[in-house]
Formats: C-alpha cells, sequence, structure tokens
C-alpha cells in the first residue's frame, strides 16, 4: 500500500518564505518582477520542501499540459528502444513528460494513436510514419499542430523531420563489401514505401554503378521489416542457383533473420555468405558471428527531435521555417563481412 504524501503547496512554501503566495508563484514561474534574492529563497524554500508543480493544473492556465506524443512503429525493434530513450531524457532535461503509442507499422494503428494523443491534449508530437499512406501527416501539417517526423519524412510534403543520412549509409556499407571483394550482391529491403528504405537502396544501387558491378534485380527484394520477414524473403535468394556472396539488409532486424535462414541452410558466415544490417543496435555486436552495420544516431536523432519541437513550442524559430536534418552515420565493421588478409 502506498502512504499517502501531503502535496506542498504554495501556502506552504509561503508559510515557510514570508513572502505573499502571489510572490511564490511568480518565483516559481519564472516571471521577471521577482527580485533574484527574492526568487532564490522561494526555490530553496521549495527544494526543501519538496514541492512538485501541479502539472494538470498549470496546464488549465496556460493550455498547455507539459506532456509530448510519441509514436513509433514497432516498440519491441532495439532502434525504437534507443531512439525512445533518447527522446524521453531530453524531455526530462526540458521539463516535458512523453506518452508512448506504438502504430505496429499499421496506418489505421497510427491514425488511432495519433487521435489517443490528442485527446490526452499534448503539447505536440513526435512521429515515425509508418508512410502507407499519408493523409495523418497532411491533417497534422494543415491543422499547423506541433509535430517532427523522426526517422522518416515525407519528400513532398514541407514538415519538421529529424533523420539518419540513410542514402550515404547504403552507399557506405556496400562500398565496403566491394572493397573486401565481393561482386554478387543481394539485398533484403524494407518496404519501398518507407522513405529510409528507397533512399538506403539509391545508396546501395549507386555504390554499385561505381564500382562497374551490374545490379541483378533478381537478388533485390523488398518488404523486410522483422526478423522474421528477413528469414522469409532471404531463403529464396540463399537457396537459388545463383547464390549471392553478400547480402544488404534493411536493418539490423532484418540481418538477423537472414543470418538465421544462412545458418539454417548450412552455410558460413562469412566465408559463404556475408551479411551486414543497418542501425548498429546493441545486440549487432553480441551475436556469434558479430555484425557488420551502420551506426544510426539514435539516440541523438530521439533528442534533436525533441529539442527542435519543443523550439517550435517555445517559438524560439522563425515562424514559418520548416527545419529538415539528416544526421551523419558511420560503417562499423565486424566478422560478418570481414575477409581474412583483407
Amino acid at each position: 500500500m502506498v502512504d499517502n504524501v501531503k502535496q506542498v503547496t504554495l501556502r506552504d512554501i509561503s508559510e515557510l518564505t514570508g513572502f505573499s503566495i502571489n510572490t511564490v508563484s511568480r518565483a516559481l514561474n519564472d516571471k521577471e518582477e521577482v527580485r533574484e534574492g527574492t526568487r532564490a529563497k522561494i526555490l530553496a524554500a521549495a527544494h526543501k520542501l519538496g514541492y512538485r508543480p501541479n502539472r494538470l493544473a498549470k496546464g488549465l492556465r496556460s493550455s498547455k499540459t507539459g506532456t509530448i506524443g510519441v509514436v513509433v512503429t514497432d516498440v519491441a525493434n532495439p532502434f525504437f528502444s534507443a531512439l525512445v530513450k533518447g527522446i524521453a531524457r531530453a524531455a526530462r532535461d526540458l521539463d516535458y513528460s512523453i506518452i508512448l503509442q506504438d502504430s505496429d507499422e499499421d496506418y489505421a494503428g497510427e491514425e488511432e494513436a495519433i487521435n489517443v494523443l490528442l485527446s490526452e491534449q499534448v503539447d505536440g508530437i513526435l512521429i515515425t510514419p509508418v508512410q502507407s499512406g499519408k493523409q495523418t501527416i497532411e491533417r497534422l501539417s494543415e491543422s499547423q499542430f506541433p509535430f517532427v517526423l523522426v526517422g522518416r519524412y515525407f519528400q513532398e510534403l514541407d514538415t519538421n523531420y529529424v533523420v539518419p543520412d540513410d542514402y550515404l549509409g547504403g552507399f557506405m556499407v556496400t562500398e565496403h563489401l566491394l572493397q573486401q571483394g565481393y561482386k554478387r550482391l543481394a539485398m533484403v529491403n524494407g518496404p519501398l514505401h518507407i522513405s529510409s528504405a528507397r533512399e538506403r537502396f539509391q545508396g546501395f544501387s549507386d555504390a554499385l554503378m561505381k564500382y562497374g558491378v551490374p545490379l541483378d534485380e533478381s537478388l533485390v527484394v523488398n518488404g523486410a521489416l522483422t526478423v522474421e520477414e528477413g528469414i522469409e524473403l532471404s531463403r529464396p535468394i540463399l537457396k537459388g542457383a545463383t547464390r549471392p556472396s553478400a547480402v544488404v539488409c534493411y536493418s539490423d532486424f532484418v540481418a538477423f533473420g537472414v543470418m538465421q535462414a544462412v545458418r539454417e541452410i548450412g552455410l558460413s558466415i562469412p566465408d559463404d555468405t556475408a551479411v551486414v544490417g543497418f542501425d548498429d543496435v546493441r545486440m549487432s555486436s553480441c551475436l556469434q558471428v558479430p555484425l557488420t552495420t551502420i551506426r544510426s544516431p539514435k539516440e541523438e536523432l530521439g533528442r534533436q527531435a525533441m529539442q527542435l519541437l519543443v523550439d517550435r513550442l517555445e517559438k524560439n524559430h522563425n515562424a514559418g521555417e520548416t527545419d529538415k536534418r539528416k544526421l551523419a552515420v558511420e560503417l562499423v565493421p565486424r566478422e560478418s563481412s570481414l575477409v581474412k588478409g583483407k
């Protein structure tokens, strides 16, 4: 049973300090008309008493709740776990709370998640869009409700977003394989309606072109987002007569599935087939054969997206301007693709 804890009030701080309730309120709300010495005494008393502001009451007075809605497409994916951690840490630093929703990579789920957050009267929304439709994002934009896209974006919509440099990552990991001597490259990609999948494929394709290696479309499959889909979509390629020497995967999650399929067929990594991923989730370095991947700045994506949204909420920006950010990525070579002696 939880003990009842007395809520410290403005009156309590007033009685301890000798200042009026009105002065206490102005000091705690950082109003300019309070002298610094007075403010310091009131803040010290508030800290001593363990005062915590009533966020609901504050929201009713200011039309703000101090909460931010967060929508991701798969909370089970460690990429999104790290992303949300970055958002949550930044939110605490900025004196906001978050409400998390999972759209489950489903457009109807995305609509429902946004409706839930709006009913909770969040001040703004951070969202990784499903991208099988864009009407939800268009409606948010048309209503001028504050939001920032995270991890994915719509090229045709003028919105704020923070994403990794997916094109560069796709190019770098493919170039790495080519420089290791792999020539017959396959790609198990995500659905092409997702911006990151399109850009990673473009990087893959351009790297092949740079090194004069033809793109074999029979070795490119789209639609994998999960471990299970990685297994299912890679099996026909790995069992085919023209088995690839290396497989570029949409994400580490997909790569885990491809690696399992490679083992089930009786092949070894990387001697028979190299496998590379994207994201550098924590477990990628802990596998029996550590996974070569692209390190995406997951927590930094969340931190910058949160800061960008708060800047919009607090109007620390030029009205009407959108902020579009692509964060740098890094190649992390590991045993799943490295050729001995290279």
